[in-house]
């Protein structure tokens, strides 16, 4: 029987080969140490990263590659200690190339032995893993500045792999969702679990689509925290294919919108009260005037500072068919809409009161009347001025509900009207007797009906006294002298009470200012 032909062993690398293999690396310093540490080889890799040529670090101490505090530390001498002990041993920390520059290395050193088991020497390899090391800390950097982007913007993402299933979900997305990072992967069932069950349909059917199809896609879903806290995320995504043209990833960013969409309705309703205040604004303080030409009027209105609502100052001014003017300046206790709707209808009252002819006593009663039935609560008060000029514009008829007198200036003089002053509207449960009080003005005179926000004001800044009746009758007449119109004058005595009350004042005013020019006849 023939013998099996016996394959020839390969021949085995010889020293020379070993050394050309060697001295062939160019990324990776690799060299010998003598037991005490001193190089006794070099290859080109060596030279490469750390600058020496062969001739210049043989014999020399291999300490001289790190930085003077690891050398003051003694941890040269400890590596070469652990690789004894352990026949090999690897690390990675900064190096020094020969024209002091540093660089991050990846050093593995193995003791070497010889036959009877003594300590000859050891082998060393470098790599120099600086570019690898900045490349893993902008890739960090980036990853903590697109996290940090994202909680910023409350903006979170997902992954979804279409063949193996699995969902990865970004750290702000778990935020979002109220969860611990460690517990956002899993499958698609496992996100859409925390979608709100009202919505959880739609969106699932909204991904898969997009997953079947390879179409992008948007939606907005609410989502459940484990508090039970709501919260509306805004949805949007891609799909990215594979090589063959097949949809491979969902891609999807989430953004909590809560708060904004929470805004876009305190918007909106801003914008309804908005309205609703320019509308009761409008009913409350009209734009007026007056056919004869003898009479010149003028209105001013000033919000308070403090006020966050809509207030409730009003004023009117008819002229009735036989030529009387009547005015009618007011103003409700409190701020708001339901405080502004009262006064709309005290206003329309009034001029339907005046319009069927009733006296004042008559009149008031029927405000009262209105406002006890119109008002939220029984708390709710109103003060009223309601002025008739007769058609000759010499006699004036003043009738007062709890409101601050008007000014008449006339003959030089200013003062504040006395005439019978009755309780505010909606004080009494059973009706009141009001009058009313009647003055002659013949010639030229200017009467100034306000809210009590003219005089409530502080004196000066700092003082704890109020403007008064009393200062703004000074005030008027210096300005009746000293500025051209009625316009002017009104202008400067609120720059007046303004500056008293060293700034702007803490309720509404509202003024109504009438004029006769001359004292020439009027429609009577």
């Amino acid at each position: 029987m023939q013998s099996r032909q016996q394959q020839p062993r390969p021949a085995e690398a010889g020293p020379e080969q070993f050394r050309l293999l060697v001295e062939a690396v160019k990324d990776y310093a690799i060299f010998l140490l003598d037991p005490e540490g001193r190089v006794i080889s070099w290859n080109p890799g060596a030279e490469r990263i750390k600058g020496y040529t062969a001739d210049e670090i043989i014999g020399q101490h291999f300490s001289r590659f790190y930085e003077p505090d690891d050398v003051a530390a003694g941890l040269p001498a400890e590596l070469l200690a652990r690789a004894a002990a352990e026949g090999r041993y690897q690390a990675r920390g900064w190096r020094v190339r020969k024209d002091g520059r540093r660089f991050y290395a990846q050093v593995t050193l193995t003791a070497l032995f010889d036959s009877a088991g003594d300590l000859s020497g050891y082998a060393k390899i470098t790599q120099d893993m600086t570019a690898e090391r900045e490349a893993e800390r902008a890739r960090r950097d980036r990853e903590y500045q697109l996290a940090e982007a994202q909680a910023v913007a409350r903006l979170g993402s997902f992954e979804w792999g279409l063949a193996s299933g699995q969902v990865t979900w970004s750290p702000e997305l778990c935020r979002i969702l109220g969860l611990d990072p460690e517990a956002c992967h899993g499958t698609l069932d496992g996100l859409l679990e925390r979608i709100h069950p009202d919505d959880r349909a739609g969106a699932a059917a909204t991904l898969r689509r997009a997953a079947t199809e390879g179409t992008s896609f948007r939606m907005q879903a609410r989502i459940l925290r484990p508090t039970g806290e709501p919260r509306v995320l805004s949805c949007w995504g891609n799909v990215t294919r594979d090589e063959q043209g097949r949809p491979s990833r969902v891609l999807g960013v989430c953004q909590d919108v809560t708060d904004w969409r929470q805004r876009e309705e305190e918007l909106v309703e801003a914008q309804a009260q908005a309205e609703l205040s320019r509308r009761l604004q409008s009913g409350l303080l009209p734009s007026l005037s007056l056919p004869d030409p003898a009479l010149e009027l003028q209105t001013r209105y000033r919000p308070g500072h403090e006020r966050a609502l809509l207030g409730a100052d009003f004023f009117d001014a008819l002229e009735l068919a036989d030529g009387t003017a009547a005015l009618l300046i007011g103003d409700v206790a409190g701020h708001g809409p339901v405080e502004a709707a009262v006064g709309v209808a005290l206003r329309a009252a009034w001029r339907a009161l005046v319009l069927t002819g009733h006296d004042a006593g008559e009149l008031l009663d029927g405000l009262d009347k209105v406002l006890s039935r119109d008002r939220q609560s029984e708390e709710l008060f109103a003060t009223v001025c309601c002025c008739w000029i007769s058609p000759g514009r010499d006699r004036i008829t003043v009738a007062l509900a709890g409101h601050p007198p008007p000014l008449l200036a006339r003959a030089g003089r200013v003062e504040a009207v006395e005439v019978p002053s009755g309780p505010a509207l909606g004080i009494y449960d059973q009706p009141y007797p009001w009058e009313a009080g009647q003055l002659e003005a013949d010639g030229p005179w200017t009467l100034l009906c306000y809210t009590d926000g003219l005089v409530e004001g502080r004196s000066a800044p700092g003082s704890v006294d109020r403007f008064g009746i009393d200062a703004l009758e000074a005030t008027v007449a210096e300005l009746l002298t000293s500025t051209d119109g009625l316009q002017e004058m009104l202008d400067r005595l609120l720059d007046v009470v303004h500056q008293a009350n060293g700034g702007d004042l803490s309720d509404d005013l509202a003024i109504l200012c009438l004029s006769r020019a001359s004292g020439g006849p009027g429609h009577g």
